[in-house]
């Protein structure tokens, strides 16, 4: 039986991390029907909770004083033939990410491929150590070419481009506002990076509710208990009658239906962003990595791309006057590049590695 093992996702509650998970599951399941996929999670209670379709989820060892301690649950799944995805798009974009290379040696180490899945790299923290470790995968795959072009001047030779496996999640109806409405997603990390951005934010709410007929819907997209856009969200004020809190309740599947209805999206979450893109939905994307640049790049939306560090509430509702006037056009034009990034989440040579 073939055995899948992914690691490096931090809980459901992260729904970007769960939108990924369930369309990676999705595609070794069409790949090999009878395959066993085995999650490593920091947060095995969430899955269970949101129904992740894995065969066996496993935690870590809160008792471990190293990460190979940590981690053991996970390491001891791994046989010969299994293949490990290291599934957290952006792990190593974090200073934490020597955890993450320490289960993917422990897979070289005992015969088994190991794949980086899906990921963004932040050029800058590729240093010597880290070059190292991303040379021993048997592949790479990079969701947007600013990684993809950082991998190969550094002469990596097993990278292989491909869009965020996210642009395939399937939306699932749920409940919606009434009539038209501008989705709003925001996350306690810009407002760390930037706590002005919540005046720029509020500014925007105003100029829609007192300028248009729009009503407004409050989506967050990751709600873990020390990050949790809820938090977030219910700092903006206005119009209770106008405003649509979405439940944290919701997966990411319903999250995706929320923004796929939308007429805007304006967002800090790069898979919120996903979900508008995939669907046609003209966004503002709040950014502040490098993954958010390269994405919007690759489709062409980086005039709607604003830096976090700069964001003030005057560009803000500028950019979304000017969405607002070009909405159809650029609709259009996404759901023409939203069918090639469909095609390019895989190819016979990402294809080939899980076999």
């Amino acid at each position: 039986m073939k055995h899948y093992l992914f690691y490096g996702h931090g809980g459901a509650y992260n729904h970007g991390s769960e939108a990924s998970l369930i369309c990676g599951i999705k595609l070794l399941r069409e790949l090999e029907p009878n395959c066993k996929i085995t999650v490593s999670s920091h947060f095995p209670e969430q899955d269970v909770e949101f129904n992740l379709p894995a065969d066996e989820i496993v935690g870590r060892d809160l008792n471990g004083t190293t990460n190979e301690e940590i981690y053991k649950p996970t390491i001891d799944k791994i046989t010969p033939e299994t293949v490990c995805i290291s599934a957290g798009g952006d792990n190593y974009c974090y200073n934490n990410w020597e955890r993450y290379a320490l289960i993917h040696k422990k897979a070289i180490e005992k015969g088994a491929k190991s794949i980086l899945w899906s990921c963004s790299l932040e050029p800058s923290m590729i240093d010597e150590k880290m070059l190292e470790v991303l040379k021993t995968h048997h592949l790479i795959t990079a969701r947007e070419s600013f990684t993809e072009n950082a991998l190969l001047e550094k002469g990596l030779k097993n990278v292989v481009r491909v869009a965020d496996i996210a642009f395939l999640l399937e939306p699932k109806e749920t409940l919606i506002p009434k009539g038209k409405y501008i989705a709003i997603n925001l996350s306690p990390l810009v407002l760390r990076k930037n706590p002005d951005a919540l005046i720029a934010y509020q500014d925007l709410v105003d100029y829609i509710l007192n300028e248009t007929c729009y009503n407004i819907a409050l989506v967050p997209h990751v709600v873990m208990p020390m990050d949790n856009d809820i938090e977030a969200l219910s700092m903006l004020k206005g119009d209770e009658k106008r405003i649509f809190r979405a439940s944290e309740k919701l997966n990411a599947r319903e999250y995706k239906y929320i923004i796929s209805k939308a007429e805007i999206l304006i967002a800090s979450r790069t898979h919120a962003t996903i979900g508008a893109w995939s669907t046609g939905v003209p966004t503002i994307a709040v950014g502040y990595s490098n993954k958010a640049v390269g994405i919007s790049s690759d489709l062409g939306q980086e005039k709607y791309l604003l830096d976090i560090n700069t964001l003030t509430g005057q560009k803000l509702c500028e950019v979304f006057k000017e969405i607002e006037q070009n909405k159809e056009n650029i609709k259009k034009e996404l759901l023409e590049k939203s069918v090639v990034c469909k095609k390019m989440t895989v190819s016979e040579k990402v294809l080939a590695i899980f076999k």
